[in-house]
This record gives C-alpha cells, structure tokens and sequence, in this order.
C-alpha cells in the first residue's frame, strides 16, 4: 500500500511558505476571549500550542502569565517566532518538532493545562498525535482548537479545515465539549475529559 502524503504536511512546504512571507492572521480579541473564559486561564498554567507558525498566540498567552511552549516542523516558522517573541522572562519557548513523527517528545517536565491548535489540527490530526495527547494533557485539561469546517471550504483547500465527521467523533470522545463560531467559517472547539 502506498501512502500519499499532502505536501501541506510536509516540513518543507511550510519552510518555503515562511520564507516567501506567508503570515498567518492574528488571533481576533474575540479568538483570546473565549480561550480565555474556557479555559478559565491563570497564571502559572502550562500551554503547549502545536503548530504555533511564528508564535502570535503563544506570546499572547505568555503574556497573560502562562508558561507556553510553542512547537512547529517548520524550522523556518520556529526561528522567525524566536526572533518575534523574545524576552518573556522564562515564560516562552519554541521548539521544532513534528507530533505526528514516532520519536518520543515530552514538551514539559510535567503534563500541561492547556493544548492549544490554532488553525493546525487538520495537519496534526492522527492516532499517534491523540496518544501524545492523553500523556501531554492534565486530567481535567483542555485541548483547545481553532479551525475552519473543510466541509464548507471551497473546492481545492478542503484540507484547510476540520471535517464535520471528525467533529463528530471528537464530541464522542470527550466529556465536555463546546463549540462556538467566531467568524465566517472558523470555529472554536474546546474539549475536555
């Protein structure tokens, strides 16, 4: 059997995007509001944001006294979010690294209280990233996503997107499970339990 990988799932794509300039947009005051009212943040929490690209959201949590650390495969994305975000006086890290690869991470010396992916679940979404998952989270953490629904992208970027049947599947696999519309066609998606 031969496994077609999607070169937006490759190291390589993104570092040429970075390069080339590509900036993500930044997180909307509405986006940190309700990360913030449903995670109920304090300072001191530990964050793990995956595919963090140049690391907006993880200085914006950093700022609000959160210990992140910020991981991406892009080695391009990761040293221009070191270059951005410097100087949050031990409260901000970045490391390239791949969730999905087989090798063995462990982003904190103990489990963290919030997972955050911001427009990447699509490109992490895969068994071996939901069985980091149960060892990277708290009981009682959260795993916080913020995505388009592929379902309603146009024909050709469907792959920018959570699909209405994994939806699905996360609400069956969670206890507690929000979901709110920020904008157009992005959600926001809080699992816990």
């Amino acid at each position: 059997m031969i496994t077609v990988l999607h070169e937006t799932r490759t190291p390589e794509y993104w570092d040429s995007l970075y390069d080339a300039g590509y900036e993500i947009g930044p997180s909307t005051a509405d986006e940190r509001q309700w990360l913030r009212a449903l995670v109920g943040v304090e300072p001191g929490m530990r964050v793990l944001d995956v595919g963090c690209g140049k690391g907006e959201l993880s200085a914006r949590t950093a700022d609000w006294g959160m210990r992140v650390t910020g991981v991406d495969f892009s080695l391009s994305a990761i040293a221009a979010a070191r270059d951005a975000h410097s100087g949050r006086g031990g409260l901000l890290d970045f490391h390239l690294y791949d969730v999905t690869a087989t090798r063995s991470f462990v982003p904190a010396p103990e489990p963290v209280d919030l997972v955050v992916c911001r427009l990447s679940f699509e490109f992490v979404d895969s068994p071996r990233f939901m069985v980091h998952l149960g060892r990277w989270l708290k009981p009682g953490g959260v795993l916080h996503i913020t995505s388009a629904i592929a379902d309603r992208m146009p024909y050709g970027v469907a792959h920018r997107g959570i699909a209405i049947a994994r939806l699905a599947e996360l609400r069956d696999a969670w206890k507690h499970v929000t979901v709110y519309r920020l904008h157009d066609n992005l959600v926001g998606i809080a699992l816990r339990g």
